[in-house]
Parts: C-alpha cells; sequence; structure tokens
C-alpha cells in the first residue's frame, strides 16, 4: 500500500519512493455493460504509456445529478464493477486512485453527512486493498457545491479534514487527497487542518486562447503550471500531485496546449511529483505521441528549482481575500480585494469587465516596474465599475540591476546579454542566479 513520509510518497512493498504517473476518466468509461471491452482496448495504450495509476472517477448513487441530464457525470459506484476494474489494473501492475468526481454536478453534496456515509461505506469495501493507492475525496468543491453548512473556503478545509477523520477511523492506512488552491484558502493559512498521509492536488487547464499564453512562452508557462505545487512542497513538507491536466483540441504540436502538455510532464518529472492526464476532453491515444518520454526521471532525484521570473510570493507585503495567490499569477474577483506588492519586480497587470452577456472584456492591460511599495485594489458594484470585476497579475521579470563596482559590477549583466542572445533560455535563468549573487554581495559589504 502507498503511504508518506514527509513530502514524499512510497511504495509499502518495496519501501522505495514513486512518483504516480497516469491517467484518468470515468471509471467504466460511460460503457455500460461493455466497461471490461471497453479497459481491453484501452490496455495497449496504457501499456505504451507506462503508467502506473489511474484515477477513477465516480459518482455516488444518492450523488446530486446534472440538472441537465438527471444523473451524475461520472458512472455510479457498484463495487462489483470496480473491483473488477481494479483487478484488471493490479493484474498490469496499476493502481487505482478512487475519485469522487463532480461535474456540472454534486450541488450542495459538499459538507453534507450523506457524503461522510459514503465514503465510510467505501473505506469499510477497501480498508487494506493494496490495489488502491489514494482516495480522493471529492472533486474541485467549488461553491455551488456546498451543503448549507459550507460558508468558506475555510469551512472547505475543515470538511476535508472532518472527512478525513471519519474515513480514519474504519481505514486508517489509505492516503487521502485533498484539493489544494483556488478550492481552499492558501495552504499555509490552514496548516492546523493537515492530517497525516494527506496528498494534495491541483488541476492546470490551459485553453489555447488564454490570455496566458500572450503573456508567458510555453516554458514559463509550464514552470508557472507546476510552481505552486514545488514551492508549497517545500514550506509544508508534504507531496503534491498534479492531478488533472491535458488538451482541449485533438493532437497538434502547433496547438501550444499540446506543447504545454508535454512541458508540464517534463517539469513534474524533473520534480518527482506526480502527473494524471485527465482523459475528459480528449482520448487517451491521443496522448501517446509523447512516450516514451524525452523527460524521465528513473532515480526520481529532484533537479534544481530556478524559474525564469520572481516568485511574487516573495513580494507579497499585504494582502485582502485575494481570490488566488499563486507563485506567479494573483487573482482579485471581489470587491475591496487587494495586495501590496514589494519593490524590485516587473509585472503584467490587467483589468477585466464581465458584461450582462456574460462575456468578458479587458479593459486594461500594462506592464507595471514596481519601483515602490504599490497596492493594487479591485473595486466592483460603484458608478466607475459597475457590475462584476476583476485583477488578474503576472509576474515577468526583476527590475534592472543598478550598476555596482566592485565584484560583479559592470561586466556581469552585459556578459549575460551577450549569452541570452545565444541562449534565450539561459539568460533569464542566468539573470535569477546573478541578482541573487548580487543581492548577498551588497549584504556583505553593507
Amino acid at each position: 500500500m502507498h503511504f508518506t513520509v514527509n513530502d514524499k510518497i512510497f511504495d509499502g512493498e518495496t519501501k522505495k519512493e514513486v512518483i504516480w504517473r497516469g491517467a484518468g476518466g470515468s471509471y467504466l468509461f460511460h460503457a455500460g455493460e461493455g466497461y471490461k471491452e471497453a479497459w481491453e482496448q484501452r490496455l495497449p495504450t496504457i501499456k505504451a504509456m507506462g503508467l502506473n495509476t489511474f484515477r477513477l472517477a465516480f459518482a455516488f448513487e444518492d450523488s446530486s445529478p446534472n440538472p441537465e441530464t438527471g444523473r451524475p457525470s461520472a458512472d455510479i459506484l457498484d463495487f462489483d464493477k470496480m473491483d473488477w476494474v481494479l483487478d484488471f489494473l493490479a493484474q498490469n501492475g496499476i493502481k487505482g486512485i478512487l475519485d469522487l468526481h463532480n461535474y456540472k454536478d454534486m450541488y450542495g453534496d459538499f459538507g453534507s453527512e450523506k457524503l461522510v456515509n459514503d465514503w465510510r461505506r467505501v473505506a469499510e469495501h477497501y480498508r487494506g486493498d493494496h490495489r488502491v493507492a489514494a482516495y480522493e475525496l471529492f472533486n474541485e468543491p467549488f461553491s455551488a457545491t456546498w451543503a448549507p453548512s459550507i460558508k468558506s473556503k475555510r469551512d472547505v478545509a475543515v470538511f476535508y479534514a472532518n472527512l478525513t477523520d471519519a474515513i480514519r477511523e474504519i481505514d486508517p492506512d489509505h492516503i487521502v487527497i485533498w484539493e489544494s488552491q483556488p478550492y481552499v484558502p492558501p495552504l499555509t493559512e490552514i496548516a492546523d487542518l493537515f492530517r497525516p498521509n494527506l496528498v494534495f492536488t491541483l488541476h492546470r487547464w490551459w485553453h489555447r486562447t488564454d490570455f496566458e499564453f500572450k503573456v508567458w512562452s510555453v516554458e514559463q508557462l509550464s514552470y508557472v503550471s507546476v510552481a505552486p505545487m514545488v514551492e508549497y512542497r517545500g514550506r509544508l513538507n508534504i507531496p503534491f500531485w498534479l492531478g488533472e491536466f491535458g488538451a482541449y483540441h485533438p493532437f497538434d504540436y502547433s496547438n501550444p496546449e499540446w506543447s504545454l502538455t508535454e512541458q508540464q510532464i517534463w517539469r513534474c518529472e524533473e520534480q518527482v511529483i506526480g502527473w494524471n492526464l485527465w482523459l475528459g476532453h480528449t482520448p487517451i491515444e491521443e496522448y501517446l505521441d509523447f512516450f516514451p518520454l524525452k523527460v524521465y526521471n528513473s532515480n526520481l532525484v529532484r533537479k534544481s528549482w530556478v524559474v525564469p521570473m520572481p516568485n511574487l510570493l516573495n513580494y507579497v507585503a499585504d494582502k485582502n481575500h485575494v481570490d488566488s495567490l499563486e507563485p506567479y499569477r494573483i487573482e482579485m474577483w471581489h470587491n475591496n480585494d487587494y495586495v501590496t506588492l514589494k519593490p524590485g519586480i516587473i509585472v503584467r497587470f490587467v483589468r477585466n469587465h464581465r458584461l450582462p452577456d456574460g462575456t468578458v472584456e479587458v479593459v486594461e492591460d500594462q506592464t507595471i516596474k514596481v519601483t515602490s511599495t504599490k497596492t493594487f485594489t479591485n473595486i466592483e458594484g460603484t458608478p466607475e465599475y459597475p457590475g462584476d470585476w476583476n485583477m488578474k497579475i503576472y509576474s515577468i521579470g526583476f527590475m534592472p540591476p543598478t550598476v555596482l563596482t566592485g565584484p560583479l559590477g559592470i561586466w556581469s549583466f552585459p556578459v549575460v546579454t551577450w549569452l541570452g542572445s545565444l541562449f534565450p533560455t539561459v539568460r533569464s535563468k542566468a539573470e535569477v542566479i546573478l541578482t541573487d549573487i548580487k543581492n548577498r554581495w551588497r549584504t556583505s559589504v553593507s
């Protein structure tokens, strides 16, 4: 059985660290009674990809249905069928991750007593079962899924903890998976609620028309995708898993979604973070061109983490009700949300307005050099800003350093610029390292 020690996941049989390499979808592939054939058809692809986990999405029989279809979006849990799937996977060296998966359904379920009772039944059935790697307690608990008892994101985290405790009364051994931001507060604020044998999941979806592709290169965006997991793992000493990502459209490397998806896998491999391609939009066969992986971490040794942009978390002086506080992107969606940034960085600031027809217009888009302490405040519902407004702040780069005398002075950045003309990726990373060296030198001579 898998278990966690500090920020790593281990296999109980081999006692060695493991990285979850997987994919996922509804556990019967919506194939009805033809689910066995559906799994057998996909097995050659799964084996060619070298997967060791599969995220098995399901709904409970009493889960609130999708209002449009009258049924839950994932296949309803049938223990006999799930056991067949787990046996099938185990025979091929693959463990299942049981994923209670809402999508346009389960409204009002998160925080309910029925959800606790349903999970206790799962725990009774799978206690001590080595075919199961983990229990993913609830996919993406956004506010529409909250029961009346859930009033805030803090309450979401509290319920995760209470649900974990209820499961552990029956099954003390299986890993549990909780969603991270934006569904709960910044994780440093809920560390008192963490439980042993816990993994946090993060989902990363980028559409080819997303504004982020205009802000960052594909390589930069792959770092942005993985950064919250690396940063929080280092701060909190807890494992992370990229539980959902992938592409919306058929395979085409000219589509940045596909290049990004591949590079997200590379970043996860470099940092020994588990990854899971989600098959809700794209069939598993579409991903075969990524395999064998060009970046594959066979020894599970973590690569040095050098990101070519400043970490915004290091520059936040003050904040109020920030909806998404990530290392390289900050979002504010409500009136009087604000963040105050320290000087020394360059950011891209975007203000959006949601129109009555539901479309969003970009009202302001500018690059700002933060030369002194600066506060960004989201205002909405006023004569000047009527209706729904939001703000996004993206990390772009460091402020150019002043010319120094002494070590690493006048010559250093021209050299980096020259190298950068030959190797653009090297330049951005070298500037990060060189800035740090200069700051340390300033401190040593002051």
